[in-house]
């Protein structure tokens, strides 16, 4: 038997810098992270000790550490979360430090407070820092002396000013085609599935034996529609407060509503999808209520899916969540198509097999649907961007 080739972790650490280095994606973002955190702690510490000379210079480092963000805008609010944390902490251990003094009964009083005012929304995350700053601060003594409370303040404000600074001087670019590139991918999947399933309804009942196949990859758009979202709320995020937007001339280009909008567009498209594949496994499995189609049917109904996948074709080339108008290719696959599915109702109707006709009907009404899903995309979109 071959023995499988092992990589250490010195290769590891080589392929993961290589990529770093060649191309962008999460380990750039990594290395550019850390990169930041590195700046920015060493810069908060030598300002920290050119300002004063306290024990508290500590905090200067770990502060701008907890508040480094790959955006310019999330290192804002994270430093003003945290530096509103960190103060009202102070305030709670001052309150016991300089009245009562350090008793523990009065230590479990104002932490356990401190517990519960962390829990505030208005905190976010850095609402655990409450309870530890004031634990931190009656443990150690600094509760007891104004002096040492206010060193300790300073200190975080250095540390989060030097992370907005680094964060500030490091701006990352902005890429809206990064989200633009995130629905397109998506209208290629769903592009993909439809021409699959007109191929294999084509063949009639030979072609379900992919309905399987068909119910997982439909199923997986879910994951496809949030990372769509997640994607465009990245590059949405990394263009609030970023300077790079006044020093660079242009602006970015690309417009988050209008991709929310075909995001939203899809994604209910997808859903269409799934319902037709689960019409088709459940007519066709043992215990369903109605007959499985005919062959004469599904080859009817092929067309209709071939032309779903027109569709999804057309918003991909035409690039259509950066047009402000729909394209010529898109809205002749969509007239087609709703033509389409009302020319296979009416023949139906001709001839119509009772037994049959709701799973028919359930499948005409997903399909046509789904064009109006898209038609619906288009008019949302350009509705955003008016």
């Amino acid at each position: 038997m071959a023995q499988r080739h092992r990589t250490g972790p010195g290769e590891r650490w080589r392929r993961w810098g290589r990529r770093a280095f060649e191309r962008r994606g999460h380990e750039r973002e990594t290395a550019v992270l850390i990169l930041k955190c590195a700046v920015a702690a060493t810069l908060a510490l030598g300002v920290g000790t050119l300002l004063m000379d306290t024990q508290q210079i500590g905090f200067a480092p770990f502060s701008a550490l907890l508040v480094v963000r790959p955006s310019v805008y999330g290192s804002v609010l994270q430093s003003g979360r945290y530096v509103a944390a960190v103060v009202t902490g102070a305030l709670i251990a001052g309150l016991g430090g300089l009245t009562v003094g350090p008793e523990l009964w009065i230590f479990a009083l104002l932490v356990l407070f401190a517990l519960v005012l962390g829990q505030a929304a208005v905190f976010g995350s850095q609402g655990s820092q409450i309870p530890v700053v004031a634990a931190f601060a009656l443990a150690g003594g600094t509760a007891a002396s104004p002096g040492d409370l206010g060193s300790l303040l300073a200190m975080v404000m250095v540390g989060a000013g030097a992370a907005v600074v680094t964060n500030t001087v490091l701006a990352p670019a902005i890429r809206f085609r990064d989200a633009e590139n995130a629905v397109l991918d998506f209208a290629d999947g769903l592009r993909q599935l439809s021409h699959e399933m007109a191929e294999g309804l084509g063949r009639g009942n030979d072609g379900l034996a992919d309905l399987t196949h068909w119910a997982r990859v439909a199923d997986g758009f879910d994951d496809t529609a949030r990372n769509a979202r997640s994607a465009v709320a990245e590059q949405e995020e990394r263009a609030r407060l970023n300077p790079r937007r006044v020093l660079g001339g242009r602006g970015p280009q690309g417009d988050p509503d209008a991709y929310r909008a075909w995001i939203s567009a899809l994604g209910r498209s997808s859903r269409h999808l799934q319902s037709v594949v689960r019409t088709l496994r459940y007519s066709t499995g043992s215990g369903g209520r109605f007959p499985a189609p005919d062959d004469a049917f599904l080859r009817r109904f092929a067309p209709l899916m071939d032309g779903a996948a027109d569709a999804f074709r057309a918003v991909r080339d035409a690039g259509e969540p950066e047009r402000s108008s729909v394209s010529a290719d898109l809205r002749a696959c969509l007239d087609a198509g709703a033509s389409g599915v009302e020319r296979v109702r009416q023949e139906l109707g001709e001839d119509r097999d009772r037994d049959r006709w709701p799973v028919y009907s359930a499948l005409l009404t997903d399909v046509d649907r789904l064009f109006e899903e898209l038609r619906e995309g288009h008019e949302n979109s350009a509705r955003d961007r008016g």
